[in-house]
């Protein structure tokens, strides 16, 4: 008589010979449930201890399943979204004030209550749709990146939230920014603003440094001598380390900072002995006073610093280096050629177009020398 284990088991199938005796096979078959639907399988063994075996593992298996499924079921995006919230935190990302805002203000009120199995391409463009009448197309990407991210995070906990992170459609966008700051405008700006703005606008000006990064500069880590500015790994975007090189107005306007900073305070931005975290409003006071377009942003400096780098004859690794890129797609939406460079460019081309011009006109005038010499 078989022995029978609970939920499943372990047997030798039967078939009939050629000589229509009913005979048993001598591998074991193992037969179990998975969501109330009979299994069957071959063990490959003739071994019956291995074979219970193979099935209390199956079994096992079975049972990881079913309360991962039951789990699942449970799970409601508010879950979800705690888990990038927690994310951020524990890396210390400088964007988690931001990124807590949109969650609790558009994602937690739409998808917070929803089960996270629920959330399917159809709800997500419902969403993008409804949306999309009262936020510009790069604010809904970026809200649907945060809700992304919340599931991509669900799907590698242990035990796993969710069992598949859905599609996120996300809106195309041709609003690249384009503008430089020119020189004329750099020295304007840089005589309207406080000295801790100004030295933030010098620094990214030269370097296109990040203003996260500039922001986190601490004297200690500026050499004038070596004619460099150490940035350790702890606050640049990318966690890699680099050096931005002092050069052109740089260096005067760096120990005109230093001098003047107090040193209790080990960072170079700073007013009256406490560090500065922003200096927007400064900003648009002084392209105000400058008679500046008020759409000029502080994050421009970064494309106006990779123009005129490559204009100034940098390889783009070179650049690159200096300004913290890490691929060159994003590079390439930087580097804008200017307006002066493209006049130079053409000229290059003209004189280019005009030499093959002369040189096309002595070949036929060679060639109809030679064709006249033969006719003679």
């Amino acid at each position: 008589m078989r022995r029978k284990i609970p939920t499943g088991s372990v047997y030798q199938s039967s078939y009939k010979d050629r000589d229509g005796k009913r005979r048993k096979s001598k591998t074991f078959f193992l037969k179990y449930y998975v969501n109330g639907k009979p299994v069957r399988e071959s063990t490959g063994t003739e071994i019956r201890s291995e074979a219970v075996t193979m099935l209390r593992q199956k079994l096992a298996k079975v049972a990881r399943y079913s309360e991962y499924s039951e789990q699942t079921d449970r799970v409601l995006v508010d879950q979800l979204l705690d888990l990038i919230v927690e994310d951020y935190e524990f890396n210390k990302r400088a964007s988690t004030y931001d990124m807590k805002l949109r969650v609790n203000r558009h994602l937690r009120p739409y998808f917070g209550h929803k089960r996270a199995q629920d959330v399917t391409t159809t709800v997500l463009k419902k969403y993008t749709s409804e949306r999309s009448r009262a936020a510009e197309p790069a604010t809904v990407n970026k809200e649907l990146s945060y809700l992304r991210r919340a599931f991509r995070l669900g799907l590698q906990h242990e035990p796993p939230l969710v069992e598949r992170v859905p599609y996120f459609r996300m809106h195309r966008l041709d609003n690249a920014r384009t503008g430089l700051v020119e020189h004329d405008q750099y020295r304007t700006l840089r005589d309207s603003l406080p000295s801790y703005c100004r030295i933030a606008l010098v620094i990214g000006y030269h370097t296109g440094a990040r203003k996260g990064e500039i922001n986190k500069i601490r004297t200690e880590n500026i050499n004038l001598k070596a004619k460099r500015i150490e940035l350790p790994g702890r606050t640049t975007k990318n966690g890699s380390p680099r050096y931005l090189p002092i050069y052109g107005d740089m260096h005067a306007e760096l120990d005109m900072s230093m001098s003047l900073a107090d040193p209790k305070c080990p960072f170079l931005v700073q007013d009256k002995g406490k560090r500065v975290m922003d200096w927007e409003k400064s900003w648009e006071t002084a392209c105000v006073l400058a008679k500046i377009d008020d759409s000029l942003l502080f994050h421009d400096l970064r494309r106006t610093a990779l123009t005129n780098m490559i204009e100034a004859g940098f390889s783009e690794k070179e650049a690159m280096e200096i300004s913290g890129h890490k691929t060159r797609a994003v590079f390439d939406r930087y580097h804008i050629v200017s307006q002066r460079r493209l006049n130079q460019l053409s000229e290059r081309m003209d004189a280019h177009m005009r030499q093959k011009e002369e040189e096309s006109k002595l070949m036929g005038k060679d060639n109809g020398q030679r064709q006249n010499a033969k006719i003679q």
